[in-house]
């Protein structure tokens, strides 16, 4: 396969036969599949009525479309019917020696992905006062080439590729399913243990919003009664001084995204000075204090390995002697998510204020029960984690299977009859 043929990328320009059948045409998308990438992946979706046409592109049913600005990404798709695609696509007209599969697996493998990447443009910067977004331009699409071969052979190409990427689509979709019925059983478990224990007991009805039982034993508190509230602050960015030789780890919504599912901050994206402290509402808290994010991503959790302080996008809880960091990380980590989800509205996200921080009630244990009930998480946790984690290896390598397979097939590196 050694003799090569440019490709037919469509232009916008000659292609919207002036806006007439355009207007008649469905709106068809590209979708990327992180998983399992399905031949095809175009689809149709809804546009506004009075939408500007005149750079749309017109495809037929066949031909191959692909998001310029996720083609770096394997985004590409076979039309399933005849449709305009947005500016952000380009459109390779399919011809009747061409099969689409085949040119869809070609367009798709490794070696072609990386070429796309190596011609991507476009990154940072504005355009008509516009955030310009890193993409494919047409121009640049016009150098791919794609090898010479008989219409026999990419039918058996293709064919041999249906086949073999369906049996490894069929296995990652099987363990991913596996690893969305592990999540659920993991957060399960922990909600069940934090709200009921370890061995089984009498339970009555919880005054808790978020806990429907409870056992008996078991005493319902206000938080504040076990541990003080405290909040943070932010010292004025107008003061460098109060921002040199930091070395005090300070909690900010920089941190959000490092604490979920992490039980010990050990240390933060950014740190403040003594300075800053003593001109400042924030306080140094002792390790084990125990941090909530009160806006942003509502809910989200941390234990303070070592002394810290936070900004004011965070309460903390210094707890006392009778109630465990570890034992109210879970309680906040899981059983009381739900609650926190209900400080959202629609897409809006309000602060949890003062007030409703103060109003937290907590089931409480005996501190005892608590430890164990912390332990046994961490032994439970551990094992189905570990089990994630394998099935998210054998999802990993079969992806990497699939592309590899893919791109020995259409560059010959494998003879697909032999190997059938």
């Amino acid at each position: 396969m050694s003799d090569s043929v440019r490709l037919k990328w469509l232009l916008s320009e000659s292609d919207v036969r002036a806006g007439v059948e355009a207007e008649a045409l469905p709106l068809l998308s590209v979708s990327i599949s992180w998983g399992v990438r399905r031949r095809e992946t175009a689809g149709t979706t809804t546009r506004a009525a009075a939408e500007d046409l005149s750079n749309y592109k017109v495809c037929r049913a066949g031909d191959l479309v692909i998001n310029r600005m996720r083609a770096f990404q394997g985004a590409l798709g076979i039309a399933p019917e005849d449709g305009i695609v947005s500016p952000d696509y380009a459109v390779l007209g399919v011809d009747s020696s061409i099969d689409s599969r085949w040119l869809n697996y070609f367009l798709t493998s490794g070696s072609t992905v990386a070429t796309m990447a190596s011609l991507v443009r476009g990154i940072g910067g504005t355009e008509a006062g516009n955030v310009r977004t890193p993409r494919l331009n047409i121009a640049d699409l016009l150098s791919i080439v794609a090898p010479l071969v008989s219409a026999e052979e990419q039918r058996v190409i293709a064919d041999y590729l249906d086949r073999e990427t369906a049996r490894i689509d069929t296995l990652i979709e099987e363990q991913q399913r596996l690893i969305e019925m592990l999540r659920e059983r993991r957060l399960a478990l922990r909600v069940n243990v934090a709200l009921h224990g370890t061995a089984p007991a009498e339970e009555v009805e919880s005054p808790l919003p978020w806990a429907k039982t409870l056992p008996a034993a078991w005493r319902v508190v206000p938080l504040t009664s076990v541990a003080a509230l405290e909040s943070g602050h932010t010292p004025s960015r107008s003061r460098e001084d109060w921002w040199r030789d930091c070395y005090i780890p300070w909690v900010s919504l920089h941190d959000v995204g490092m604490m979920r599912g992490v039980k010990y901050l050990h240390d933060t994206t950014q740190h403040i000075s003594d300075a800053g402290i003593s001109n400042s509402s924030a306080r140094l808290l002792p390790a084990r204090t125990v941090v909530l994010s009160r806006d942003a991503t509502v809910g989200r959790t941390a234990i303070m390995g070592v002394p810290m302080a936070t900004s004011q996008h965070f309460a903390a809880w210094v707890c006392g002697p009778d109630l465990d960091p570890e034992y109210l990380w879970v309680l906040f980590g899981d059983a009381m998510q739900p609650f926190f989800d209900s400080f959202q509205n629609g897409s809006t996200i309000r602060t949890i204020g003062m007030g409703d921080l103060k109003a937290f009630r907590i089931p409480l244990p005996p501190l005892d029960e608590q430890r164990r009930i912390v332990e046994y998480l961490d032994e439970e946790t551990a094992k189905i984690d570990s089990l994630i984690a394998e099935t998210e290896r054998f999802v990993q390598l079969s992806k990497e299977r699939r592309s590899a397979l893919i791109t020995a097939a259409v560059t010959g590196q494998i003879d697909v009859r032999e190997v059938a």
